[in-house]
């Protein structure tokens, strides 16, 4: 987005932000890469699975309790590890309770220049109006987000759940959660997977290195399978355009690819 890219360019950021958008999935995504971002301009370590510097709060839908919010305000007066900078990304922060929200507001009144805190939310009307006013509230919109597919990532997450790890696929959850507005992009991305896994397995066509490894885990698979997935895919794809439910059509796929990898 221009504006944040333009504080990022000439180092200007606003101590707090809001980001709302229509899918929280989305938004988390948003808010990390934005701290991303920021870490990089300030040239430090932009690491965000292992980031000492990085507080993400997500209470995936459960309310956030006042512990939670103490425990943010008693690390914001810990300097950063880089020396330079400390993001918090708030998710879902609607969920606040009144509490909290108040207790919150006390620390946005005397950030230290260190501290950049966002908040993320559907709606920023569910925020309290004091936090709202000092904050800068960013409206996300679909096309500000970078909904490329990570081939890499999908081939793993579904090579796991054929091996019969299904718990590669709830720990990913939000990977799949934000193409929720986009959702054919991900079939699209699981067909080209399966119909270059028949090209590879009984036409002998090369594939990048990464990729090939990756296919390399779907060898017990036979043709059958392959196109009963396929079939699948094809079948959900149209179905989307009677609006079906997206989380429960991507659960029917990892689950028909799981028992596949039982046969």
């Amino acid at each position: 987005m221009s504006i944040l890219n333009e504080q990022l360019k000439n180092n200007k950021l606003a101590s707090a932000y809001i980001f709302e958008g229509k899918n929280p999935s989305s938004n988390k995504e948003f808010a990390l890469d934005f701290a991303k971002n920021v870490f990089t301009s300030y040239k430090v370590a932009s690491d965000i699975e292992n980031n000492p510097d990085l507080y993400v709060l997500d209470k995936e839908g459960d309310v956030i309790d006042i512990q939670s919010i103490r425990n943010i305000l008693k690390d914001i007066y810990l300097r950063p590890d880089n020396g330079k900078i400390k993001i918090y990304i708030i998710h879902n922060a609607q969920d606040m309770r009144d509490v909290g929200a108040n207790a919150m507001l006390k620390s946005l009144e005397e950030l230290k220049p260190y501290v950049k805190i966002i908040f993320t939310c559907v709606n920023r009307d569910s925020i309290i109006p004091t936090i709202r006013s000092r904050c800068q509230i960013i409206s996300i919109k679909t096309s500000d987000i970078d909904l490329s597919v990570d081939k890499d990532k999908l081939y793993r997450i579904i090579a796991d759940v054929y091996s019969g790890k299904i718990e590669a696929y709830y720990k990913e959850k939000d990977f799949f959660s934000k193409f929720k507005d986009d959702r054919t992009k991900i079939i699209n991305a699981m067909l080209n997977l399966f119909q270059n896994l028949i090209k590879y397995k009984y036409s002998g066509m090369t594939l990048p290195s990464n990729e090939a490894y990756l296919m390399r885990k779907f060898d017990k698979m036979n043709l059958d399978s392959i196109e009963k997935i396929i079939s699948l895919l094809e079948d959900i794809k149209t179905a989307y355009r009677t609006n079906i439910n997206y989380d429960l059509s991507i659960e029917k796929i990892i689950f028909t690819i799981y028992r596949e990898g039982k046969h």
